[in-house]
């Protein structure tokens, strides 16, 4: 009782259009009618393991054993974090490079299933809301201070992006209505910890989703239902800013090795640009992306505590635009400000290399 169940936990025999009435939940032991969650879930001492549990791990040996080299697990907060936590320690027995990425909505439990063996969650109810929020000016953008600073103790795992095959598109009417615009959005996203970013197909040749799809319909998303093609438009520049931008976090070493500096508490006059700093022994970036509609010109202060906790040295530097090959000359400085000029929707991201 009941002889099925949705994948949403719909446990009677009507369920409704919004249900995942495609799916039927299997049986990993859980009693949901005694109130108990996957995430409270414990198998009780001298309990036989579910097969369940056999039969999914068997899967993911399968799958593993023909070259499959990382799982995304739609929706993993909704199985046991303990059946998690013994699935991938024998998955990574015999496979020890396996990833494994998990959709965990609830932020209260990232921790938990980070210990149960995932490599990296969607940071979704987090990061993914705020940029959105950001882009079309619902939020100042310090809530992307706040975003990062809640996961921070886990920020390695946290999977960051901007489009998936629950969203809308970025460039769907429905949500910022040009893929140019989310620009910044992707610049932050890449650039800002050392964690992944996810980039969605065809989000790099600003795919709308405005097709009314046979099941979806016209909702700015790219459907999972039907069969369906993404149109031919294709954005020649759009493709060369990501490929530039994705080099630049797999090149740079101070983005891939070094530490962050969020530059937003001392520049509080800020609220549609986000500032902030990454270094690396000698590389120093110094990240500034415009959300507003307009350019501006505008001062961003670098805190002693910066050079404190980067390792910096005072001084005039000649700086590389990483994302246009210009050279300016920057007077870095104890708590003074640098002068940048952003275009509407622009970022910056300028090199220093320190005399050390």
């Amino acid at each position: 009782m009941p002889a099925k169940a949705t994948g949403n936990d719909c446990f009677n025999n009507a369920p409704g259009m919004n249900d995942w009435y495609e799916t039927v939940k299997l049986n990993y032991g859980v009693d949901y009618y005694a109130g108990i969650t996957p995430a409270a879930f414990r198998l009780p001492p001298s309990t036989p393991i579910p097969d369940t549990w056999f039969k999914m791990l068997h899967i993911l040996l399968f799958w593993a054993g023909k070259g499959v080299d990382g799982f995304r697990c739609d929706m993993a907060e909704m199985v046991p974090a303990v059946f998690w936590a013994w699935a991938t320690a024998r998955v990574r027995e015999a496979y020890p490079n396996v990833v494994f990425i998990g959709e965990v909505y609830n932020p209260q439990q990232y921790r938990l299933f980070v210990d149960s063996g995932f490599d990296y969650l969607y940071d979704k109810v987090g990061m993914y809301d705020v940029l959105c929020d950001v882009l079309r000016h619902r939020r100042d953008t310090n809530a992307i201070t706040w975003a990062w600073q809640q996961t921070d103790d886990i920020s390695s795992h946290m999977l960051y992006f901007l489009e998936n095959h629950d969203e809308q598109r970025l460039a769907s009417d429905f949500l910022v209505g040009s893929a140019e615009k989310a620009l910044p959005a992707a610049v932050v996203s890449v650039l800002l910890n050392q964690n992944p970013f996810m980039l969605y197909a065809g989000q790099e040749w600003g795919e709308r989703g405005m097709d009314k799809e046979g099941f979806s319909g016209l909702d700015g998303r790219t459907t999972i239902f039907d069969y369906w093609s993404m149109s031919e438009n294709r954005a020649p520049k759009l493709v060369d800013y990501y490929r530039m931008l994705l080099t630049t976090a797999q090149k740079e070493p101070a983005v891939v090795h070094g530490k962050m500096f969020d530059l937003m508490y001392v520049n509080q006059h800020l609220y549609r640009q986000y500032a902030f700093m990454r270094a690396y022994k000698k590389d120093v970036l110094i990240v500034a992306a415009n959300f507003d509609d307009v350019p501006v010109t505008t001062e961003i202060t670098v805190p002693q505590h910066a050079f404190d906790y980067l390792d910096l040295t005072e001084g005039t530097f000649n700086a590389s635009s990483l994302l246009t090959g210009d050279i300016l000359t920057v007077d870095l400085l104890y708590d003074k400000s640098i002068t940048i000029s952003l275009d509407s929707r622009g970022s910056v991201v300028l090199k220093l290399t320190m005399p050390k």
